[in-house]
């Protein structure tokens, strides 16, 4: 049976680099940071375990493990605002850390905070290392966009 489009596109049963269409740069956890709450961004890429991720379904959705941390991607606090900031945290299968996987285009996703209803992005359409990961209603922009 050939793969759906989605895990094509972004294959979370193993280890991969998740990166941004806009940016070109990765989704990584600042600083190898192994810490609750500590804050999900991007930079260039260098394929270090922070940058690494992989995935389970679980729910309604993926959770996505940090290689580096162990920790699970999630919404803070369980915003369901726009803008609301995106970090790790130590994975309880909570609506906040799970996401759906939707496929945007050739080997392109958005990935969709279960709890939120609301795409990760990086704000601002911000190019900079550093630049913070967030979430935002899904508008289909290329900040929205991963692979």
């Amino acid at each position: 049976m050939p793969a759906s489009p989605a895990a094509a596109a972004l294959d979370l049963s193993r280890s991969d680099l998740i990166i941004n269409i806009n940016s070109n740069k990765c989704l990584e956890v600042a600083g190898w940071s192994t810490a609750n709450g500590a804050g999900v961004g991007q930079w260039d890429c260098h394929t270090g375990a922070n940058q690494k991720w992989t995935g389970s379904f679980y729910g309604s959705g993926y959770l996505i493990y940090n290689l580096n941390s162990g920790k699970c991607l999630e919404v803070k606090g369980w915003s369901t605002a726009n803008g609301a900031e995106v970090g790790q945290w130590d994975c309880h299968g909570g609506a906040n850390q799970q996401w759906s996987m939707q496929y945007a285009g050739e080997r392109i996703v958005t990935l969709v905070n279960v709890h939120s209803g609301k795409c990760l992005e990086i704000g601002g359409w911000r190019t900079d290392n550093g630049a913070p990961a967030t979430q935002w209603d899904c508008h289909k922009g290329l900040n929205q966009y991963w692979y």
